[in-house]
Formats: structure tokens, sequence, C-alpha cells
């Protein structure tokens, strides 16, 4: 019995450093913006959080010119987006949320070496799943199409 309160104080320490929240890249290139990571707060069971989301345009990259996240079902975003650089200063965008799509359109084009905090304020979750998975696609600068980037994912608290 004695040994066995170490090894479930050691499995508790363990499953405490398991990430909530990790984003997946297709492209893993030193020359094409990525993906960096993905957080709830509060990071519990509520129906009403903030997703935060941060994408990085390395220094070989085109500027970032539109961004384009879909909403999993499940989730309702509402216009309440605040978008800032990694040194927290605001950066201006035209946000357009219609129906499960986010269209991020920067008047001033996001240059190389930036990363991206996307905070998605007042998500209300009305369904459940084991992870929200928001696909992403960039545009970039002298370019006409979108580019699937990666997916952000959040796992369910319990």
């Amino acid at each position: 019995m004695k040994r066995l309160i170490p090894a479930v104080a050691l499995a508790l320490t363990i499953a405490s450093f398991s990430s909530p929240a990790f984003g997946y890249t297709h492209i893993k290139s030193k020359n094409f913006p990525y993906i960096v990571g993905a957080e709830q707060f509060p990071e519990t069971k509520a129906k009403l959080v903030r997703h935060s989301l941060r994408l990085k345009i390395p220094e070989g990259s085109k500027a970032l010119s539109q961004m384009t996240i879909t909403v999993p079902k499940g989730l309702t975003v509402r216009n309440d987006i605040d978008i800032s650089d990694q040194s927290n200063q605001k950066i201006d965008a035209n946000i357009t949320v219609k129906d499960r799509t986010i269209t991020i359109a920067f008047p001033q084009q996001v240059t190389p070496g930036t990363e991206l905090n996307i905070d998605l304020n007042r998500v209300l979750i009305s369904g459940t799943s084991n992870g929200w998975l928001y696909p992403v696609s960039v545009r970039l600068v002298g370019l006409d199409v979108d580019i699937p980037i990666g997916i952000f994912r959040l796992r369910e608290f319990l």
C-alpha cells in the first residue's frame, strides 16, 4: 500500500503536464506561416470561453494578407475577436463571421517575423466533443488562393 501512494502521485503529476491544446500544421517550413499553439480560458468545462490561437509568419515567408478559420460544429463564435502581435500591439483587421467561417482581412499586410495572437472572445459551447478542430487557411500577398496550413485543436475539459 505504501508503494501505491507514490505511484499514484507520480501518475497524477505526469497527467497534469499534458497539453490541453495544440496546433497541427500541414507544412513544416521556415518559409511558410505555421501554427504555434492554442489555449482555452477558463480551463474548465464552462459554456462561455475564450479560444486563443497563435500563428507565426517566419522571416522567409511572404507577407500575410488574409486568414480564414472554420469554426467546428457545437461552437458559436461572435464577432468579438482581438488580434495582436508578439508584443501585444493591436493589429487592425476587417473581421467577418458568417455561418461557420471567420475571415480576417488585413488592410496592411502582416510582415514576416510576426507572431499573431488571435483571441476568439465569447465562444459559446453548445455541443460536446473530445476536441474542437479549427481548420486554418491563409492567403499570402501576391496569391489569390487560400492555402490550408493546419488545424488548431482544443480539447474538451472534464
